[in-house]
């Protein structure tokens, strides 16, 4: 009799977590879209449909790929993504990335969460009390080296554990390539598509990704980070800076409790 009413199931979660991941990744991916940060909404309810941690973190990043593309593709189309100055980010995230998603298989990621809310809180910071961001490009000729080497260790970080990527490398253009917000935002999601594609493919051999949650998850990315993007291209910094600095904190927040409480 009790098995009569037990909850239906598919690949090994309960059927009605395909419907609540669905329309939080709607909501990431307008997160995403608009500051980075995608998977501080997604991660933590994948996590608590009693997936193991790799194949959270696998189906994760297939649906993020979707709602990275979906986001620079908008971007492109408006003109604010110079192929030519970010195709080496490119490629150093394709490479990078690759080294994080084989090295998370074997390595414990408990450092890295450990020090990940300090990052956001100083991330945060940065955004709240900077006087010079804006839409207005800042440096007219950015530090290569630093920016590319920054690039290469938040890439690593991305296919390695990931939380707050998007954030990261938005920061990374921001400050160190002297970007305008909606130029790094642009300039970011590619980066950050790239090294969703990179881990994902070495997720995929590892057979740690979970298809059809992953693809349901796909289509609410793709609506998100549409709605996400097309406010960020209207409001620009207005929009972008506000919900920058409350993802970090809140992010931060999230991370300092689980990791410490």
């Amino acid at each position: 009799m009790l098995e009569f009413f037990a909850t239906p199931s598919f690949e090994n979660i309960a059927v009605y977590w395909y419907f609540v991941l669905f329309f939080a990744s709607v909501f990431g991916g307008v997160v995403g879209s608009i500051s980075g940060g995608a998977g501080m909404v997604t991660m933590p309810l994948l996590l608590s449909s009693g997936l193991n941690p790799l194949a959270a973190l696998a189906t994760n990043k297939l649906q993020a790929c979707v709602g990275s593309f979906t986001g620079a593709a908008h971007y492109y189309a408006q003109g604010l993504v110079d192929m030519r100055t970010n195709s080496l980010c490119i490629g150093i995230a394709v490479v990078f990335a690759s080294f994080g998603a084989i090295s998370v298989q074997f390595i414990e990621s408990g450092i890295l969460s450990k020090l990940l809310p300090f990052v956001m809180i100083a991330i945060g910071a940065y955004f709240l009390f900077s006087r010079n961001i804006s839409d207005t490009d800042r440096a007219k000729s950015p530090h290569i080296a630093l920016l590319y080497g920054t690039c290469a260790a938040a890439s690593f970080y991305g296919g390695f554990l990931g939380v707050g990527i998007g954030t990261l490398v938005l920061t990374m253009f921001v400050s160190i390539g002297g970007y305008g917000l909606s130029k790094a935002l642009a300039s970011s999601r590619w980066v950050v598509f790239s090294i969703n594609i990179a881990s994902t493919l070495f997720f995929t051999l590892s057979g740690n990704v979970l298809w059809v949650l992953g693809l349901v998850m796909c289509v609410g990315q793709a609506i998100g980070a549409s709605i996400g993007a097309k406010l960020a291209i209207k409001h620009g910094a207005k929009i972008i800076k506000p919900f920058v600095i409350c993802l970090c904190f809140a992010l931060s927040i999230q991370l300092l409790y689980k990791e410490f409480f």
